[in-house]
């Protein structure tokens, strides 16, 4: 008997008890699906956060203020560090540190021909913006000078918007922004409103820099005059010689300002993500296995109660020349054709679930909504080694589970199987 017919026959025998063999495909496919999904989901993410890391670039220390309180009990009397002027010169003597760029951010309504958007603007020196997006590039214009008091720069998605079918605003049109101030009027607290008028100097292309991509930058003098900063940035970057340098950085600056101010690194932040979701995705492989071995179970207990249902059958076939070897390989055919189904419908359950899964959270998520409209969106990778791994651990399994209940149907005896009421 060839390999076609052993597997025509074992189909078969299958079809005859459909509830229980479909019951049985089905726990392989849960653990495989399971399994492919976090591994598509896994690379995905590791790829988006790379990705995300390669528009900001690695080699940056993003300083803030401090905190002045502490999550659990009463607040405490904390020193605040108000980033100033000092503030900027001290970082530019950090060892390491090749340039410090200061900046001031705020919300603004932003008015243009007769539409109007809520939109942070950020005030810094443009000329150095290719060390905070190394893929910043202007679609048209220029980039506003240190000394420009009314001219602005646009992110791509602020000047294109997903939800108008015209632009939002073009180069050399004027824009109005209102900034609404809070100030002290004895002690009560009083509402102003600011108004400035702002040229459109220059368009960003698309990065998907998401800080890029929805913001829109102007001078830092226009920006402190604007918010009413009094000088005091909003936050600092340093930009360190090279990314392996940012620990050592930030520990120097630590001694400076101990913990009365915030230092993010954006590539420690990366790998921390990273680290977090390798070890949630862990777990839930281990559950995914789990699932699998359940499912190695199911062709145990279905292949058994199958030896124990066909004694008869396998007393005839014995009894016309059928070996124990052919035996033993019919009904190990059977758990190799529950395996090939499961793992063959788990990898396609698998990728269908994680493209969905993620199609479900852009819908329902505004803010990862606002990540696609900017470009940085995180879709599955399913890595060719992961799928073959996958694909061989279920196999595998399926085979081992066939051994116990092919060897016994082998090893019955002619005569007694055809006994067998």
């Amino acid at each position: 008997m060839n390999l076609i017919e052993l597997f025509k026959l074992s189909f078969g025998a299958l079809n005859e008890r459909k509830v229980r063999s479909g019951l049985t495909v089905l726990m392989v496919v849960i653990g495989v699906a399971l399994m492919t999904s976090l591994n598509g989901l896994g690379a995905g993410m590791d790829n988006f956060i790379d990705d995300q890391l390669g528009t900001l670039g690695a080699n940056i220390l993003i300083i803030t203020p401090s905190d002045s309180g502490t999550a659990f009990g009463p607040p405490q009397e904390t020193p605040e560090t108000k980033l100033t002027s000092q503030t900027v010169q001290t970082i530019e003597r950090v060892h390491g540190v090749e340039h410090v760029i200061p900046y001031y951010t705020g919300v603004v309504t932003m008015r243009s021909s007769g539409e109007e958007k809520t939109v942070t603007i950020r005030g810094m020196d443009m000329d150095k913006i290719d060390y905070i997006a190394p893929n910043a590039e202007l679609e048209s214009g220029s980039l506003v000078s240190t000394t420009d008091s009314v001219g602005m720069n646009l992110g791509y998605y602020i000047a294109y918007p997903s939800d108008l079918d015209k632009p939002f605003a073009k180069r050399g049109q004027s824009v109005t922004v209102e900034y609404t101030l809070v100030e002290m009027e004895g002690d009560r607290e009083k509402l102003v409103v600011e108004k400035k008028s702002f040229q459109i100097k220059g368009i960003f292309n698309e990065t998907g820099n998401m800080n890029l991509d929805n913001f829109a930058y102007i001078s830092p003098a226009a920006a402190n005059a604007l918010f009413d900063k009094k000088g005091v940035y909003d936050g600092i970057y340093a930009i360190t010689k090279d990314a392996d340098d940012n620990e050592v950085v930030e520990e120097r600056i630590r001694k400076i300002y101990g913990k009365n101010i915030g230092i993010i690194s954006p590539k420690a932040l990366a790998e921390t993500i990273k680290d977090v979701m390798a070890q949630f995705t862990g777990f839930i492989g281990a559950v995914a296995l789990v699932s699998m071995f359940v499912g190695a179970v199911g062709i145990i207990t279905t292949l058994y109660t199958s030896v124990m249902e066909r004694t008869r059958e396998i007393g005839l076939l014995k009894a016309i020349g059928y070996s124990n070897r052919t035996i033993l390989i019919m009904f190990l055919t059977e758990s190799i054709a529950i395996g090939l189904l499961g793992v063959v419908l788990g990898l396609l359950a698998g990728a269908g679930g994680a493209y969905a899964l993620v199609q479900f959270l852009m819908q329902s998520d505004p803010e990862a909504q606002s990540s696609s409209q900017s470009g940085a969106t995180m879709s599955p990778v399913f890595r060719p080694t992961d799928v073959l791994e996958v694909f061989l651990l279920a196999f595998i399994l399926s085979v081992i589970a066939g051994l116990y209940p092919a060897w016994r149907a082998s090893r019955l005896s002619p005569i007694t199987a055809l006994r067998k009421e």
